[in-house]
């Protein structure tokens, strides 16, 4: 398990200094052709996607070098000595404007990552209710499952999560319960509990299925009763 968080982390700083890289190679090669300088604009775009992707300290790892590049790259283009007080105070406007946009960078990556680990620690919450239960994402990916899901399927959990919730309760059946009932949970509201005719393992009973979240950050929550 540590192997795979470690491997997880190395391809995460490797993906990361790619998206680095390529603003950096696209600041440079847009500035090969323009006569004003798009590294701040370029630059904060490549910031808002790294906070978007990867925790904060990954993200201040690339914002450094980014940072600089983009700080060398303003100061490259304005000759100090001859340049006047208005485009002076121009550039200091746009260094201001990309550092203020680094820092809103790395307090929505804490953010975001502050919201996982939340979000994780109900998972292993709702994990533990004595019932089978099923936590999928909204793309019916399984996320969780408790231990009586386990007990029900005969699987370990390792085998169950990552699979489609039809791999696991059956796409016929969910076709025969109610062919409509994943379309209904998508355009349910936050809350909302429905029954449907389900099948796990040898078990068939109601289902209680709600919607925790919204958007593609939803969570579809399945108890079998």
């Amino acid at each position: 398990m540590k192997a795979i968080i470690s491997h997880q982390k190395q391809s995460g700083l490797i993906s990361a200094l790619i998206i680095t890289l390529a603003a950096i190679g696209t600041i440079s090669l847009v500035d090969s052709i323009n006569v004003v300088t798009c590294a701040p604009v370029i630059g904060v775009c490549a910031m808002f996607i790294l906070a978007l992707r990867y925790p904060p300290r990954l993200v201040m790892i690339c914002l450094i070098p980014l940072g600089l590049f983009v700080f060398f790259r303003l100061w490259q283009t304005l000759n100090v000595t001859v340049a006047p007080e208005s485009l002076m105070n121009r550039y200091w406007i746009r260094i201001t404007t990309f550092s203020t946009a680094g820092c809103i960078a790395l307090v929505a990556s804490a953010y975001r990552s502050r919201l996982l680990k939340v979000t994780n620690q109900l998972l292993r919450i709702l994990e533990a209710i004595p019932l089978p239960l099923i936590i999928s994402d909204s793309s019916g990916v399984i996320r969780a499952v408790s231990e009586t899901t386990c007990s029900v399927t005969g699987l370990d959990r390792d085998q169950i999560i990552g699979f489609q919730l039809p791999d696991i309760v059956g796409s016929h059946l969910l076709e025969e319960a109610d062919e409509d009932w994943y379309k209904h949970w998508l355009e349910s509201p936050e809350g909302k509990i429905f029954n449907v005719e389900l099948q796990l393992g040898n078990k068939r009973s109601t289902a209680r299925v709600g919607r925790l979240g919204s958007g593609r950050h939803a969570f579809m929550i399945v108890i079998f009763l």
